[in-house]
């Protein structure tokens, strides 16, 4: 891999094995996050059986939303940082093999809440149990202090994008 910087940005090539990493580690935070989650999705896809990874997440993050009243689409896409037509996508395959359920929301006739059903508790048990060797191998050699010191970084970037979005 190979980091150009061009105007101020870092632009990553992948270039076989030979990969150079820059000393500042901010721009290794920065291009690695790109890879980390495009790796991630693909990992995860294929070795956790199931629902692919971006629906593993959307329905583990419903999961732990309040259920009275059930969250509504539009509050769900929030939760997830994602756009609500996303998420409505998403709902709606979750919904055909029938892991969620979506009903019009008496409030307001233009959404719809969201409720995870049986099913769909039975697929989130089953992903927690199939997922432990997944996690365990992408953890592999990382530590607690350094499991700590990305969570706060991460936490951290996603408060400053956040400020910076609201700002623009």
């Amino acid at each position: 891999m190979r980091i150009i910087f061009a105007t101020g940005c870092i632009i990553i090539i992948k270039v076989g094995e030979n990969m150079k990493i820059p000393d500042d580690n901010r721009q290794v935070l920065f291009g690695g996050i790109f890879i980390l989650a495009n790796k991630l999705q693909y990992v995860a896809d294929r070795k956790v059986a199931g629902l692919s990874a971006k629906q593993w997440f959307l329905l583990r993050t419903l999961e732990d939303m309040p259920t009275e009243p059930p969250p509504t689409i539009t509050s769900l896409a929030e939760e997830t940082d994602t756009t609500r037509q996303n998420n409505a996508k998403m709902l709606e395959i979750l919904s055909r093999h029938g892991y969620v359920s979506l009903t019009d929301n008496p409030n307001d006739q233009r959404s719809r809440r969201v409720k995870i059903t049986d099913k769909g508790q039975r697929m989130l048990g089953a992903m927690a149990a199939g997922s432990a060797d997944f996690f365990a191998e992408l953890f592999s050699g990382i530590g607690d202090d350094e499991c700590k010191a990305a969570a706060r970084a991460i936490i951290k970037m996603i408060d400053n994008l956040t400020k910076m979005q609201e700002g623009s």
